[in-house]
């Protein structure tokens, strides 16, 4: 489930789903609790399917319905919804299916892209910063220019699906790639006219950031597409 879409659709997965469900009792005097109890969670996950039966619903609906009927907290209810997700019992998927790149691309699904492309940019950006505020920033983004973006570029492009790592490797694996890629680009450079300057080798940094980013998101578009047809199918 994208954590940017409130508006995904959420439909009943029938194939793992058994058919009896236990109808839910509704009670709308209970109090609102921090913590949801099993059999509470089972009563949330049995409204669920039974509202997302017949026909899909938008996800903000969905928790808001849920909410107002069995006066839960909203983020107990999508705990209860990505667990059904988790069990593969319900879909969510977007609303509206991403054909081409560029809209992929400009979707919120896309927006660690951007995040990373306007850090790099950023860092470019702020390398002939000399006083003032702007020269702390550029100690900032001078930093992930050279110790993390590209080497996180180049994690995510090998490991294109989240969980294929966890967060922590993933970000170790950065760090020491990102050293191995400046090195590289570092080496590359004493042999070319422009040498090791800090203009060169923020623009080489930069451009290795980018294109590993647009190779990530061409990777994970494929996967996209490839999950839209099998999920028509």
């Amino acid at each position: 489930m994208a954590k940017r879409d409130i508006n995904l659709d959420v439909k009943r997965d029938y194939s793992t789903v058994r058919r009896n469900v236990a109808q839910p009792s509704h009670r709308r005097n209970r109090k609102k609790t921090s913590t949801v109890d099993p059999k509470a969670g089972r009563e949330i996950e049995a409204l669920v399917l039974e509202k997302s039966t017949t026909k899909s619903i938008p996800l903000s609906r969905l928790v808001r319905d849920l909410s107002d009927e069995l006066a839960y907290k909203p983020d107990q209810i999508v705990s209860a919804i990505i667990r059904l997700k988790t069990e593969r019992k319900i879909l969510i998927r977007e609303p509206v299916v991403y054909r081409r790149f560029p809209d992929y691309l400009l979707s919120p699904i896309s927006m660690w892209f951007w995040e990373v492309a306007l850090a790099t940019l950023a860092s470019l950006g702020l390398i002939f910063a000399s006083s003032g505020w702007a020269l702390y920033f550029r100690y900032v983004f001078g930093g992930l220019m050279v110790l993390f973006l590209p080497g996180y570029s180049l994690v995510g492009f090998i490991y294109s699906e989240k969980n294929d790592l966890d967060y922590l490797t993933r970000i170790t694996l950065s760090f020491a790639l990102s050293l191995a890629i400046a090195t590289l680009v570092g080496l590359v450079l004493n042999f070319t006219p422009f040498g090791i300057t800090l203009f060169a080798v923020a623009l080489s940094l930069g451009t290795v950031t980018i294109g590993l980013l647009l190779l990530t998101a061409l990777r994970r578009y494929a996967y996209y597409r490839l999950a839209r047809v099998v999920e028509t199918e």
